[in-house]
């Protein structure tokens, strides 16, 4: 069972601080990396950290806005430069513009491609090419059901999904056989971007109805799937959406 383990790599989770980045970030400490953490919140960095120190791992907190022009190279470099290398990249920061169609602004639709598309691309960039240049590195992106069925999840939060998950796939040919690109596309999970949602009893209801597994999904739902797919256990998988989803895309 060692090949799903990640003994002293070196791991950056963006969106660590809360949500399905943090519970990633736990588990691929538990996993044996030492972690990157990069989030906005610096205070809840902290407190990530001293969890992951806890677990005899290495820590690093890169308190960064990644929507900004600067923030994914400022990060890269910053993680680089820590270790002198990256061995897993897990692009998990992400935002919802809940606007539909009639109401959406310029802005929300920029705010929504910067964070969910833009910030992981030229982090990737950054990140998985020098992972190509070094010889091996895995690339692993948090996407969502809703970039591969129609859901009640935003027009443009869907839409940005869908360019995530189709940036996974060209890179993975991009970069194959060195580096892999593979994603985790969870279904309604219960986070601080979503909780408000499903606390309404119509949209609860909506999710366990087409839930075979008859339950909303935890951000610790993910981990697995997230560690499994960095691990050497996965080193012939690479340009997959491995869907989390309680079984949602199964009917």
């Amino acid at each position: 069972m060692d090949r799903f383990l990640l003994p002293e790599a070196v791991a950056l989770v963006t969106g660590a601080s809360r949500g399905i980045g943090r519970a990633i970030s736990v588990g691929l400490a538990e996993a044996g990396a030492d972690v990157i953490g990069v989030a906005r919140d610096a205070s809840a960095l902290d407190e990530l950290g001293a969890d992951l120190t806890l677990l005899g791992r290495r820590f690093e907190a890169l308190p960064v806005d990644l929507a900004t022009e600067n923030g994914p190279l400022e990060a890269a470099e910053r993680a680089w430069a820590w270790r002198g290398r990256v061995d897993v990249l897990v692009n998990t920061a992400g935002m919802i513009v809940r606007s539909e169609v009639p109401d959406v602004s310029i802005e929300e639709w920029n705010a929504q491609f910067a964070t969910n598309v833009r910030a992981p691309f030229f982090l990737t960039q950054a990140i998985g090419g020098r992972m190509h240049s070094r010889g091996g590195g895995a690339v692993v992106n948090v996407t969502s059901v809703a970039a591969e069925v129609t859901t009640r999840a935003p027009t443009v939060y869907a839409s940005s999904k869908a360019a995530l998950v189709q940036m996974t796939r060209v890179l993975a040919v991009r970069w194959a056989p060195v580096v892999r690109v593979n994603a985790v596309g969870p279904s309604y999970v219960r986070t601080a971007l979503n909780e408000a949602w499903l606390d309404e009893e119509a949209n609860r209801r909506f999710v366990l109805d087409r839930t075979p597994l008859g339950r909303v999904g935890e951000p610790a739902d993910a981990v697995g799937a997230a560690v499994f797919l960095a691990s050497p256990a996965a080193s012939y998988i690479t340009g997959q959406d491995l869907l989390v989803d309680g079984g949602w895309t199964a009917q």
